[in-house]
């Protein structure tokens, strides 16, 4: 096994009486003999932080010896049966977890240290499933286990039960595995052996443990503002974690999605700030909110220009592009998303995202929804838009307001691309704030208007940071001797659309 390596791991965990002897497994699916081989002990310790946030992210991490796989084990749950497993190599000290282990862990332990929270002692005695041609389609793992927790308020008397884990050979289609389960399950029935109501040798060991992170609360009341907002929180919880996931892997990452994930999550703890308890913690977390949505607006705005810059509007004026003016574009267009993107993933480190984290784990997992909160859709939306809406007009009307001619073009044309980009981004999350509550809330035509004024400046923040690169790179080619016609043709469609989009957000601003 090399240092690091990820598979995807399809199990099924039943419940087993003590002393029964296995189903006969022959017949089931494509099983057509089984091979029994002899017990052996592992011995794994669990780590987590002193809030149980792995736990609560459906995460364990272990050290476990003996067997085919001794090593660190992180185990990310994507539903009862199927898993993420990343296995790291053994290292001689038991008493500290590796970097690599930690730096992969970042994100779920919310850049807090782990410590040890459980023992487990396990005699497995496996039997390998085979159909006809010797082939393994599944391995059974008969578990007598012994679990002790490591907390100050641990029981004396470990925790002990007898499992029977089957996971499927690496390769077999997730539907495959699924319908050898649901064989499988009729056999185990027929012993009363069942599938196990906690598939985690983690959570079972951990039972009675002082896990703050495991403490939830109901959910808000039906037909509730906070409701709505607590969902929606949830569903954004989970899309920016494996977004963040992607990113920090180096991974390819859809970067518009991350910055509308970003924009959402800000939209609504800021512009339902009311519906959150007024706590400076809270005040933070929107704030880290914002911030995520701008760095992470700026890296979707680079990819877009990397995207469409290098090229004309039209065939026939992209063939007035000559190929150098199309290599220095795109070349500077990528660095600008490299520096972008690098500034994403600095944020995602920083003390500001793990307590938005923090702030969000609270809002989905232990609501707390204000009296504000509790009223319908309609009645908050009302208030939402009496803040919102006046915001947007003031911020738009910055935007495309007079020049300050007592300034250098240069210093202009930077004053309007940030006075753009912030009213872009005012009225692009007073839109997604709007869709939090559904269609009747707000009004229809307020919705269409803010949406309008959205798109508008939109495109207009492209225009003008793309003009910016024009600019700057052309003036370096004229420097160098070098033709600037190809930059004047990609120069041409840009300013065009800067000047519709400047009209179109007059019109706008008069229509919000």
């Amino acid at each position: 096994m090399t240092d690091t390596d990820t598979h995807l791991e399809i199990e099924r965990t039943y419940d087993m009486p003590e002393g029964d002897d296995l189903p006969d497994l022959i017949g089931v699916g494509s099983i057509a003999r089984t091979e029994r081989q002899e017990p052996f002990g592992l011995d794994a310790t669990y780590w987590d932080t002193e809030r149980y946030d792995l736990v609560a992210s459906r995460v364990t991490v272990r050290r476990r010896t003996g067997g085919p796989d001794a090593g660190w084990h992180i185990k990310r749950a994507a539903s009862d049966t199927v898993r993420h497993e990343q296995h790291f190599a053994l290292t001689d000290d038991p008493d500290t977890v590796p970097d690599e282990v930690l730096a992969a862990l970042f994100a779920e332990r919310r850049g807090r240290g782990l410590r040890p929270v459980v023992r487990i002692t396990t005699t497995r005695a496996v039997v390998r499933l085979l159909d006809e041609d010797d082939d393994q389609v599944a391995e059974l793992a008969d578990d007598r286990v012994v679990a002790q927790r490591l907390d100050d308020h641990a029981p004396a008397t470990p925790r002990t039960w007898r499992e029977v884990e089957v996971e499927v050979a690496e390769g077999v289609d997730e539907q495959v595995a699924h319908e050898l389960f649901a064989a499988l399950d009729g056999r185990f029935a027929d012993i009363d052996a069942h599938p196990a109501a906690v598939t985690s040798k983690l959570a079972r060991g951990l039972e009675g443990a002082p896990a703050a992170r495991l403490r939830t609360a109901e959910k808000p009341e039906k037909h509730t503002a906070a409701r709505a907002l607590t969902k929606r929180l949830r569903k954004l919880r989970s899309t920016l974690l494996a977004l963040e996931g992607q990113l920090r892997a180096g991974a390819e990452t859809d970067l518009r999605e991350t910055a509308r994930t970003s924009l959402d999550i800000a939209a609504v703890l800021g512009s339902y700030r009311p519906a959150f308890p007024a706590t400076p913690a809270t005040d933070r977390a929107a704030e880290a909110a914002d911030a995520l949505a701008a760095v992470t607006a700026r890296a979707a705005l680079a990819d877009y220009l990397v995207e469409r810059l290098p090229h004309a509007s039209t065939p026939a004026q992209d063939l007035l592009v000559d190929a150098m003016t199309r290599e220095r574009v795109l070349a500077a267009t990528r660095e600008r998303r490299a520096v972008a993107v690098g500034e994403v993933t600095a944020f995602l480190h920083s003390e500001r995202y793990l307590e938005l984290l923090d702030a969000l784990d609270d809002a989905v997992e232990r609501p707390a929804p204000t009296a504000w909160a509790l009223r319908s859709p309609k009645h908050v939306a009302q208030d939402v838009s009496a803040v919102e809406k006046p915001r947007v007009r003031d911020l738009v009307r910055n935007a495309v307001g007079d020049d300050d001619e007592s300034v250098g073009p240069v210093d202009r044309e930077a004053a309007d691309r940030a006075a753009t980009e912030t009213a872009w981004r005012a009225a692009t999350r007073a839109r997604a704030a709007m869709d939090v509550l559904g269609d009747d809330a707000f009004p229809h035509a307020l919705w269409k208007r803010i949406g309008d004024a959205a798109d508008v400046l939109t495109e207009r923040v492209r225009s003008l940071h793309a003009l910016d690169v024009l600019r700057v790179h052309s003036g370096i080619a004229e420097r160098g001797g070098e033709g600037t016609f190809g930059y004047g043709v990609l120069a041409g469609d840009r300013v065009r659309l800067a000047e519709d989009s400047y009209d179109q957000a007059v019109q706008a601003l008069n229509r919000v």
